[in-house]
């Protein structure tokens, strides 16, 4: 069952992390402009808004986030424990808990509120305070988590000296992709959905 379990999970990750790569990329063309992120991420929303695959996005994660906890499990009950193992469970409860929280809010933020997730939902989150002191830490983790559970991965299968020291492109790529919402480089002014989204929740 658990090679089986860690066979899915693995092709799943081949699926998802092609809609990963596209997501990544508009964020980190956040850098150069507002325009640069809204170019790539229509060439993406013109793949995965298809709704058969948009769809499918949405149930290979639900299926990838069931078949991790059940590997999580497995990795509790080793006697013998090292580092990777750590890296790779902690990584991994912080993704299964990001994903479901950040796709519900997407979905309820796109149905029930008819919003446009897009530049500005992420950049709403990141200069509204005070939501902006919780989600710094939120995507930080987030992000860093990713890139430390893919090089776990990549470590149980075949270890390699620099690993570790790849660990440090996490926490990078982190603050990298919120420096390009935070207003640190552009002036970011809400358009007025987006604004009344965010003060919907708040006090």
């Amino acid at each position: 069952m658990s090679r089986t379990a860690k066979q899915a999970h693995r092709t799943l990750a081949m699926f998802l992390g092609i809609f990963v790569a596209i997501h990544f990329t508009a964020h980190l063309a956040a850098l150069d402009s507002i325009a640069a992120h809204k170019s790539v991420l229509d060439f993406g929303r013109a793949i995965y808004r298809i709704l058969p695959i948009e769809i499918a996005l949405l149930a290979a994660f639900a299926v990838q986030i069931v078949l991790g906890i059940q590997l999580l499990r497995i990795i509790t009950k080793r006697v013998r424990k090292g580092f990777w193992h750590y890296a790779q469970f902690t990584s991994g409860v912080i993704l299964a808990v990001f994903i479901t929280v950040h796709s519900s809010a997407a979905i309820i933020a796109r149905w029930q509120f008819d919003l446009d997730t897009n530049f500005y939902w992420a950049a709403g989150s990141l200069t509204v305070s005070p939501l902006k002191y919780g989600f710094f830490p939120y995507y930080f983790l987030a992000v860093t988590a990713f890139f430390t559970h893919l090089l776990a991965a990549l470590h149980f299968r075949k270890a390699r000296p620099w690993q570790p020291y790849a660990l440090a492109l996490g926490p990078a790529a982190a603050i990298l992709m919120m420096l390009g919402y935070s207003g640190f480089l552009h002036t970011v002014v809400l358009p007025e959905p987006h604004q009344d989204y965010f003060a919907y929740y708040l006090p």
